[in-house]
C-alpha cells in the first residue's frame, strides 16, 4: 500500500482567502490526499461557514480543528502532523492558490529522494513524518510570526536530512503577500488576522539559539526596507548557541 498525503492549513478568519486555497487544491491534488485545517482562534462566522463550505466537497477526507487561542503555526502545524495517521504532511499558506495538477506530482515523486520537500519557499512544502525522530518537530518556543521553519531547516540538515528544493513552475502562487502597500504596514504595526512581522521576539530568540553573522529584520524595518535579509537555513550557516530542551509539542498545555 502506499505512503498517503494530508495537505494543512492553519488559519485564522480571512475565510474567502482560505475557500480559494481549499478549491483550488481539491481540484488540483488526488481525492485521496486529506485536508487538514487548524484553526487559530477564528470567529463562529468563519468556523460555521468553513463547515459548510467544506461538507460542500465531495469524496475528500477533510478535518478541522478549532482553537481557543490564537496559536502560533509552528504549534498548529506540529498538531497537524499529530492529527493525521497519513506519512506525509504537505503544508500550504491560507493564501496559496494551485494553478496546477503537476504541484503535487512533483511532491509525490520527489518524496521518494527527500523528507523534507519545498516548492520554492515554505508557502507549499512536505515533510516525511519518519524525519520527526532525527529533526525534531517544529519548535513552539516560537511566537506567531516568523523565523521558526529556518530554524527547522537548520535542525534538518543538521540530523543529515536533505532538503530539496523542486521550485514553483507556476504551480501556485502566494496571493496578496506581493503586496507592497500590506508587506509594509505588516511591519509597522498590527494586521488584523495576520502574523506579526514587526515583533522581534523571535528574531531575538533565533539568535539566542544560534550564532550567525545574520543581521536579522530589525535593522532594516527600521530603514524602511521591504526586501529582508534572509536567515540562515543551514548548519553550515551557523554554531549552535543553545541545545534542544523540549523537542515535543505542548499544544495540550494551553487549555490546562
Amino acid at each position: 500500500m502506499k505512503d498517503k498525503f494530508t495537505l494543512a492549513w492553519s488559519f485564522r478568519n480571512r475565510k474567502e482567502v482560505l475557500f480559494g486555497s481549499i478549491r483550488t487544491a481539491d481540484k488540483t491534488c488526488p481525492k485521496d490526499v486529506d485536508f487538514c485545517l487548524v484553526d487559530a482562534s477564528s470567529d463562529e462566522d468563519t468556523i460555521r461557514s468553513l463547515r459548510e463550505f467544506c461538507n460542500k466537497i465531495k469524496n475528500r477526507r477533510i478535518r478541522i480543528c478549532e482553537s481557543t487561542y490564537r496559536s502560533s503555526l509552528s504549534e498548529a502545524w506540529n498538531l497537524c502532523m499529530m492529527l493525521t495517521e497519513n506519512r506525509y504532511v504537505i503544508f500550504a499558506s491560507s493564501d496559496v492558490v494551485f494553478k496546477k495538477k503537476e504541484w503535487f506530482d512533483v511532491i509525490r515523486s520527489v518524496s521518494a529522494a527527500s523528507q523534507y520537500i519545498l516548492l520554492s519557499n515554505h508557502a507549499v512544502f512536505c515533510l516525511d513524518k519518519k524525519a520527526i525522530p532525527s529533526m525534531g518537530w517544529f519548535d513552539e518556543k516560537f511566537h506567531a510570526g516568523p523565523h521558526f521553519d529556518p530554524d527547522l531547516m537548520i535542525r534538518a540538515s543538521e540530523a543529515g536530512i536533505h532538503v530539496i528544493n523542486a521550485g514553483n513552475h507556476g504551480y501556485f502562487v502566494h496571493g496578496d503577500e506581493e503586496d507592497k502597500d500590506i508587506a509594509k504596514q505588516r511591519q509597522e504595526d498590527e494586521v488584523k488576522d495576520r502574523l506579526p512581522m514587526h515583533d522581534f521576539y523571535n528574531e531575538n530568540y533565533f539568535k539566542k539559539k544560534w550564532r550567525t553573522s545574520w543581521p536579522g529584520w530589525s535593522e532594516a524595518i527600521s530603514q524602511g526596507k521591504i526586501h529582508l535579509p534572509h536567515p540562515p537555513t543551514h548548519i553550515s550557516q551557523v554554531v549552535r548557541a543553545e541545545e534542544e530542551v523540549d523537542p515535543h509539542p505542548r499544544y495540550t498545555e494551553k487549555y490546562k
